[in-house]
């Protein structure tokens, strides 16, 4: 290989001798054509070409070579292949035998559809590396190709004008490159769509199996609403039932029962490490009891350790086996785990139930949950499980009417309903079902509404543990704060909790409803549903999305101003009004925050946003003048502190003391304990007097008029006195006695104290006024009322003597008009 220096040097001379041989040929030339000056010029093109390829071409079979190693080993995934296709070969043999099964059942299809599920998970898994191989391999293979061809177009073109000496030897080299990288991709690319091809066919064989599936599913659903049975009230039905079908039940549970125990001492050490875990469980939770509060939401689940464990790992097995498909099981095991998880969902229903006989109605429905789930394990022939169903419905029904008759108390809400419809209707419908031969129609509806309520109990009590666990974990926060709030914090997460559980339970009633096979689908079927409302396309994943992001904004917003108000405001002594301030601007700024994410996750651009804006003053210009003249006066409130909350405000003839200092309106508490709500822009505009602005004491005015002729320096006297002996009265500044005039009936007189609190003004007004009233009566000084002397100059005879009567009749010749009344 030649140097880049080199390669320049010979470049520049090759470059110097082709001006050489054509420039006097252009010089000479009366005139050369356009078409005669363009293949030198090619020629050059052709040569830096052939030039950056010798350096470049080399250097990307190198990087491809790396590419290709970074693939997924196609011998990895092919000798995954023969598990798989004997997997496929035994759910064809099931399916054999459950279309020729006289004794089919929704379990047993249930249970192929699970297979099926989880090899066709498996098969995915195996052909998602595959087929990100062929893309890249066809990606890299159309590149390559690409390459030969200008390849050949660079190399025809040299080879028309130079000789291979005359040129670059390692350009001639560069097509062993090529060769080696294209025989590199195919070489790989076949073996990878060998096994695609492979996996086709799989795939293929699964897709007829699924088709299989569904056409069972269906014969079953169109069995359930025909007549296939006598009735239970008939002889006709009892005469199918013969001892060899009872025979054929025992041999399948001790047929089942030898198999479980065979799996249980093959997989010991399996069932050693879940019981090490369970008891590990057990004794933190045991410990958990000193760590939680009483009585609080943990403690109830603190008091049953190894109850609540096998609920938590129950629970949990559950939910890893439903996720992972890597874990291998023994047959009928993912099912069995349900019979613990049913136990500690009968122990542990006392919390969820008000009175004993609600907590006694659950576990008996449990337990016929459990047994139905066991014979439907054991495989118990249809004729023999559909007598169980029956008698077991009759027996719920009896039960429901004896408990009838024997209740104390009418129970009331909606609890009691609930249970009534249940212990009620549900044998009611199941046994009038039997009675008019519809055998697969009463199993069906029997085992799913049995299984519905085994999952509300279940997500129930699964909601309940979460949120004593969340208590339990926020009551031993090494934060104060978080401590003291453990149990609101509970409180405003409830709603979140409760609105995933209630997702979860739609997606386990979609499952029980045979809408779709497994939870995974049942969700993803939750998240791609779309409605439209108009031109609006509306999915439960954005309104939930939406729902979240109010919730959340609420959320912090609730966090953020409690931690101001008890931790960092008090802290640095802010005046509680200022505090109440900040916290309600906090609360806004988040808002905004919030409504701006909002409409980003709506899809709102900028652009839109600006229009909204606009829209939105428009709207204030005609029609929302008011309310944002409320609000600016409500900002204003907060930055200038005119009026603060706990100040005694005075506004027309309201007085009162503030409670609430909102945007849009003020809440004054008046003493009559009425709340008025006054608009922000009344304060801002209007006359307010503060009683406590600057601070909260105030000054109270007792005025008191004497008689004429009482002795003022014995007034002056009672009067301080009075003033000094009240204990509300502050002695500085000092109370001040005041003659202010000669009123028309009356001397005048104005006892003026000061007190620390408004609060207190009128008590101290009205404990003076009795104070002075004692000592006036004491002093013998007299509190006049007003007096007017009328003095009638001309009064008719008839009027003079209906005022003196016949007792004082009028003397001769005295005038009626000459008297002083």
């Amino acid at each position: 290989m030649l140097h880049r220096s080199d390669h320049r040097t010979f470049i520049t001379l090759l470059v110097m001798i082709l001006l050489a041989v054509c420039l006097p040929s252009a010089l000479y030339a009366e005139e050369a054509p356009a078409a005669d000056k363009k293949p030198a010029d090619d020629q050059q093109v052709d040569l830096i070409e052939a030039y950056k390829w010798s350096n470049s071409l080399p250097k990307e079979l190198i990087d491809l070579q790396t590419a290709v190693d970074s693939l997924a080993d196609i011998n990895d995934l092919q000798e995954q292949l023969p598990e798989v296709t004997t997997l496929v070969e035994e759910l064809e043999w099931d399916a054999v035998a459950l279309k020729s099964n006289p004794n089919l059942t929704f379990y047993s299809i249930t249970t192929f559809e699970g297979r099926l599920n989880k090899l066709n998970i498996k098969l995915s898994r195996i052909n998602k590396p595959l087929q990100k191989n062929i893309i890249a391999l066809e990606s890299w293979h159309d590149h390559w190709l690409e390459l030969d061809r200008k390849l050949q177009r660079i190399s025809s073109a040299l080879d028309s004008e130079f000789e291979a000496s005359d040129t670059f030897p390692e350009f001639y080299r560069l097509s062993e490159i090529l060769n080696i990288g294209r025989d590199l991709i195919n070489t790989n690319l076949r073996s990878n769509l060998l096994a695609g091809h492979e996996i086709g066919k799989l795939q293929t064989r699964i897709y007829s199996l699924s088709i299989i599936g569904s056409e069972l599913i269906d014969e079953m659903t169109a069995s359930g609403t025909e007549q296939t049975s006598p009735s239970m009230m008939s002889r006709d039905f009892y005469k199918l039932i013969d001892r060899g079908q009872i025979k054929e039940g025992w041999e399948n549970l001790v047929i089942f029962f030898k198999y479980q125990i065979q799996y249980f001492f093959q997989n010991l050490q399996f069932v050693a490490v879940c019981l090490l875990i369970f008891l590990i469980l057990a004794f933190f939770i045991q410990f958990s009891r000193n760590l939680a509060g009483e009585p609080s939401a943990w403690s109830i689940f603190a008091a049953r350790p190894f109850t609540t464990s096998l609920f938590i790992f129950c629970l949990t097995f559950i939910s890893v086996v439903t996720i992972s498909n890597d874990i291998d099981l023994p047959p009928d095991w993912r099912t069995l785990i349900y019979l613990p998880l049913l136990f500690a969902v009968a122990v542990l229903a006392e919390n969820i139930c008000k009175t004993s006989w609600q907590t006694r109605l659950l576990r008996h429905l449990i337990f016929y949950i459990g047994l139905t789930l066991l014979l439907t394990l054991v495989n118990l022939p249809h004729l023999l499980f559909y007598l169980f169903v029956f008698y077991i419905s009759i027996g719920l029904l009896v039960y429901y009417l004896i408990w009838i008759i024997r209740r104390p108390q009418r129970p009331r809400g909606d609890r009691a309903l609930w249970s009534g419809l249940i212990l009620g209707l549900f044998p009611a419908f199941i046994i009038i079902a039997g009675i008019s031969g519809y055998d697969q129609l009463a199993v069906v509806i029997f085992g799913r509404i049995l299984a519905l309520i085994a999952a509300t109990l279940t997500i129930r009590l699964m909601m309940l543990l979460i949120s004593g666990l969340l208590e339990l974990i926020l009551i031993n926060a090494p934060w104060q704060f978080i401590r003291n709030n453990a149990a609101t914090i509970v409180q405003q997460v409830t709603p979140l909790l409760a609105l995933l559980h209630l997702i979860l339970w739609i997606a386990f009633a979609l499952v029980i409803a045979w809408v779709y096979p497994t939870l995974m689908d049942a969700f993803a079927a939750l998240v791609s549903l779309k409605f439209s409302i108009g031109t609006i396309t509306v999915t439960p994943g954005a309104v939930i999305t939406i729902v979240l992001i109010i919730y959340i904004t609420l959320l912090v917003s609730r966090a953020l101003r409690a931690f101001l108000l008890q931790e960092v405001l008090p802290y640095h002594r802010v005046e509680k009004g200022v505090q109440l301030s900040i916290a309600r601007l906090v609360h806004y700024a988040i808002l905004t925050v919030g409504f701006i994410v909002l409409l980003r996750v709506l899809g709102f651009g900028l652009n839109q946003i600006t229009i909204l804006g606009g829209a939105l003053g428009v709207g204030i210009g005609f029609g929302l003048q008011a309310i944002v003249n409320n609000f600016v006066s409500g900002l204003i409130l907060l930055f200038e502190r005119p009026i603060k909350v706990g100040d005694m405000i005075d506004v027309g003839t309201q007085v009162g003391e503030v409670k609430e200092l909102g945007l849009r309106a003020t809440t004054v508490q008046t003493f009559d304990n009425a709340e008025v709500v006054i608009p922000n822009s009344q304060l801002i505009s209007g006359s307010v007097t503060n009683w406590t602005l600057a601070e909260k004491k105030v000054r109270v005015r007792v005025p008191v008029g004497v008689a004429y002729g009482s002795d003022i320096s014995k007034v002056f006297e009672i009067l301080m006195g009075c003033a000094e002996a009240n204990p509300i009265v502050l002695s500085s500044p000092k109370p001040v006695a005041l003659f202010l005039s000669f009123g028309a009936s009356s001397l005048d007189f104005e006892l003026r104290v000061w007190i620390a609190n408004f609060n207190d003004k009128f008590l101290v007004l009205s404990e003076l006024n009795q104070d002075i009233e004692s000592e006036f009566q004491l002093a013998g000084i007299e509190i006049p009322f007003p007096q007017t002397d009328l003095h009638l100059r001309s009064v008719d005879q008839q009027a003079a003597e209906s005022l003196y009567g016949a007792q004082r009749p009028l003397k001769d010749g005295q005038a009626p008009g000459s008297s002083n009344v």
